[in-house]
């Protein structure tokens, strides 16, 4: 593909938009129920509301379209891509019907051209038909241009003889391609494992690229539409949902907040959807989905600025293939969560795709950027900022572990909000796995630091005289034991900060032989708190 460049190639006015997409449709399938995969594709109507014709000529011709596909599935409060980087359709001439983009200038003519103001359509069954299917690897997004020298069509498959392979001579025959067709092969692929989820909820979208189209005027190039999937005693029905929701898929998202950048008018535009549920124990549960529209250049690292003392447990990645040697690694460094991908085994989120990443933090949700690092080199900056939601309100800090015989017990803030807001009644404090029923007590230092009482075990505080307390609570049956700690309204409790720690009576205890101790937890007061500790 031709660099990336600040859309030199843009035609005025010229805008391709999506009509609609349906009739999804499964195909070729190998394997048996619930271990299975199938070929899947989806009609396509596009329309040009914009200004002059737009081509659509045949390959060797580079002067045309290209249609691409997601599949994605909501489950569990996540939003993941089920189908793999699938390649895409090559377009190669217009039947130009009238439909809803204004007046079409010549209705009914196939020519080469989506005419001003017609309609065009291509069948679920062209979707997966390999003579016009071609490696997404070969279109820059960006520009929307394609090289038919050297490309797939031009090498063959299989390749003819090399000294044809660059000839500018398609060497894909319909006979290569009927071969092709009898098997799954390049066309868009879906497990059954993917679908034969209960309670899921599933997508399909689909969308057209052509070179010259202005990046304002792409948001409505592609739309998704729901469908449910049913497997009967050999194959999946997929049945449509109802109306088609022009945009990114990220938007079906239930509960999500999407926004989107690009990298200025160098590249394309990243979609960033997130959803944060909880605090469930102390912990807030982020998702979030990261969309490649059109970014030629592709992203190697997502990075979450995160509060440095903030807690980050249960890191978790997903991309669009099966393969677990490619998967991105992910860490808490400094203050950013860093997912990246490796440089053994790459995999940049290339355009078209969705891959999700994941984790748990004590740190609060607040508005501010993530940032996607560009994986190929090029003009235009080396990183994209997207505005969306961060891990950066750390009202409560987890001061370090506990100790303790057997089970450690923990400490957390509970509250509408959970924190120390001025005037807030409703605030507690709530330790988990203490012994059943057993005393349980809540210490308060004045006097921050930490303490070694034993071997493993710390008190958090500079002083243990500091102490005050214990405020005594009897656990449940379950080992959970919370007190009252509401705030009162008083302005001069803005900025205080106060340490606690929890401990339960249990024979053979980390503490004295006697105690378990919780961990630290400083809880600061105020509703002005917007920064890290």
């Amino acid at each position: 593909a031709d660099t990336v460049s600040a859309q030199a190639n843009t035609v005025p006015g010229r805008d391709l938009a999506l009509a609609t997409t349906s009739t999804i449709s499964r195909y070729r399938r190998t394997g048996t129920f619930p271990n299975g995969v199938q070929a899947i594709g989806a009609l396509t109507t596009c329309c040009n509301p914009g200004i002059g014709d737009i081509p659509f000529q045949a390959a060797m011709n580079a002067n045309h379209g290209f249609i691409h596909y997601i599949i994605a599935r909501e489950s569990n409060g996540r939003f993941e891509q089920i189908s793999n980087y699938a390649w895409v359709k090559h377009t190669f001439g217009s039947n130009n019907n009238p439909g809803a983009c204004g007046t079409c200038l010549t209705p009914n003519v196939t020519t080469s051209f989506v005419v001003q103001g017609c309609n065009d359509t291509y069948l679920a069954s062209q979707a997966v038909d390999h003579f016009n299917l071609g490696p997404p690897s070969e279109v820059n997004p960006w520009t929307g241009v394609w090289n038919p020298i050297c490309s797939y069509f031009d090498t063959g498959n299989p390749a003819v003889a090399p000294a044809q392979q660059c000839d500018g001579i398609r060497s894909v025959t319909q006979t290569q391609a009927n071969a092709l067709n009898t098997a799954i092969n390049l066309a868009m692929r879906v497990y059954d494992d993917d679908l034969n989820v209960p309670g899921a909820t599933f997508w399909y979208q689909s969308g057209y690229l052509v070179a010259g189209e202005h990046e304002s005027l792409r948001g409505n190039n592609h739309g998704s539409r729901q469908f449910t999937p049913t497997f009967g005693s050999t194959q999946w029905t997929l049945t449509d949902g109802p109306s088609v929701l022009l945009g990114t898929v990220l938007q079906r998202w239930t509960g999500a907040s999407i926004d989107s950048n690009t990298n200025g008018t160098d590249d394309g535009r990243y979609f960033v959807g997130v959803k944060v549920t909880g605090p469930t124990n102390g912990l807030y549960h982020y998702e979030y989905a990261v969309h490649n529209r059109d970014n030629a250049r592709g992203a190697g690292t997502f990075r979450i600025p995160i509060c440095q003392y903030a807690q980050v447990l249960n890191l978790g990645f997903h991309d669009v293939d099966r393969n677990a040697v490619t998967d991105w690694t992910a860490a808490k460094v400094g203050s950013e969560i860093v997912f990246q991908t490796t440089a053994s085994n790459p995999n940049p989120l290339k355009w078209n795709s969705i891959y999700n990443f994941r984790f748990d933090s004590d740190a609060a949700p607040l508005a501010g950027n993530v940032l996607l690092d560009q994986y190929a080199v090029g003009p235009g900056a080396l990183t994209v900022s997207v505005p969306s939601t961060t891990p950066s309100g750390v009202f409560n800090q987890n001061l370090g572990a506990g100790c303790g015989a057997g089970a450690v017990p923990s400490l957390f803030a509970t509250g509408t909000p959970p924190r120390a807001t001025i005037g807030n009644a409703t605030l507690a404090l709530t330790s988990r796995n203490n012994p059943a029923n057993a005393p349980c007590g809540f210490l308060l230092s004045t006097v921050q630091g930490s303490t070694l009482v034993g071997p493993g075990c710390t008190a958090w505080t500079g002083d243990v005289s500091s102490l005050l307390g214990p405020l005594v609570a009897q656990a449940d049956a379950s080992g959970v034991a919370s007190i009252p700690l509401a705030v009162p309204n008083d302005p001069s409790l803005e900025g205080v900060t106060l340490d606690f720690q929890a401990l339960n009576i249990t024979v053979g205890g980390a503490f004295l032989n006697s105690f378990n101790l919780s961990n630290g937890l400083r809880v600061r007061a105020g509703n002005l708190i917007t920064t890290c500790p």
